[in-house]
């Protein structure tokens, strides 16, 4: 089981605008992303609070069926949307469960989560799709200062409707966490 990122982000790397909306994505809104596929792969679906409480502000409910859904933060009172839980946990402790499901875990959006996970050297695959817009400022990529402890390997390119590009990188020693697939 592998943890992976998946996120849409400007072409001058912002992922979200000053305000935390994503408006730069509404021209995207009908192009095939191949979330389906992707969607398929994944058994756990795990998010911080901003982005959790975005989806339901955005979906009346659960976005993905069939995904079990954990979400980082505090304040939550169940239930949750398609019956997500809370994880109050560590972030070690969080991988370690992940890594223990029969499927599959996507990051859903977030990049301070995600960057922590790449910090943790946990992040296994990053697919990320540029898309051809550009902002100037905003939330940015990851956060300021992230190193992760091994750099990524690109494993492929797709080029996606609209000008769209997906760059799907893997990391750690093969590429994967260092873990085969």
């Amino acid at each position: 089981m592998h943890i992976r990122g998946m996120m849409a982000c400007t072409l001058d790397g912002f992922v979200a605008d000053t305000g935390g909306g994503v408006g730069f994505l509404d021209d995207f809104g009908t192009a095939d992303w191949g979330f389906a596929e992707f969607l398929d792969q994944i058994g756990t679906a795990v998010m911080g609070r901003r982005t959790y409480d975005h989806l339901c502000a955005l979906a009346p409910v659960w976005p993905y069926p069939g995904v079990a859904g954990l979400v980082l933060g505090r304040g939550l009172v169940p239930p949750m949307r398609g019956g997500a839980q809370v994880w109050a946990g560590d972030l070690a402790g969080l991988v370690a469960h992940l890594r223990s499901q029969p499927r599959d875990a996507w990051v859903v959006g977030g990049p301070s989560l995600q960057g922590a996970l790449l910090a943790l050297g946990a992040l296994d695959r990053l697919e990320l799709w540029v898309v051809p817009r550009m902002i100037g400022a905003g939330l940015r990529l990851f956060p300021d200062g992230l190193v992760p402890p091994g750099q990524p390997d690109l494993a492929g390119v797709r080029q996606g409707p609209m000008g769209m590009v997906c760059l799907d990188y893997r990391f750690g020693a093969s590429g994967l966490g260092g873990r085969a697939r």
